[in-house]
């Protein structure tokens, strides 16, 4: 029961921070319309997300705690871009493996 509360404890700290991140990655870059409630709390939970994967990323590759915090706050800060940068390699990945070619994007069929 002590290894679960502790577990739960590091989880909510790393969301903790990782949510940080994504405040200050808010403030550090305003789209000039004015501080917008739904935009901060939107870059809070991409920060929050981001920030829980790379915890358990570095938790999975066996490095420490504080470890596991700083890739926290800095996936937080990066956020979507972060997320969007990984799927766009994901996705190279898979056409290079199955050798296959993005679909045309005009929406019509190739001929």
């Amino acid at each position: 029961m002590v290894h679960i509360q502790e577990e739960t404890q590091t989880f909510l700290q790393v969301v903790g921070i990782a949510s940080l991140g994504g405040v200050v990655n808010y403030l550090r870059h305003p789209k000039g319309n004015g501080f917008r409630p739904a935009e901060l709390a939107c870059s809070i939970i991409i920060a929050a997300f981001a920030g829980m994967e790379a915890h358990f990323i570095v938790a999975w590759m066996g490095l420490g705690v504080q470890a596991q915090f700083a890739a926290a706050g800095m996936a937080g800060y990066g956020g979507g871009v972060i997320l969007d940068a990984l799927l766009v390699a994901l996705k190279r990945r898979i056409r290079k493996h199955f050798d296959t070619e993005p679909p045309s994007r005009t929406g019509k069929a190739e001929e």
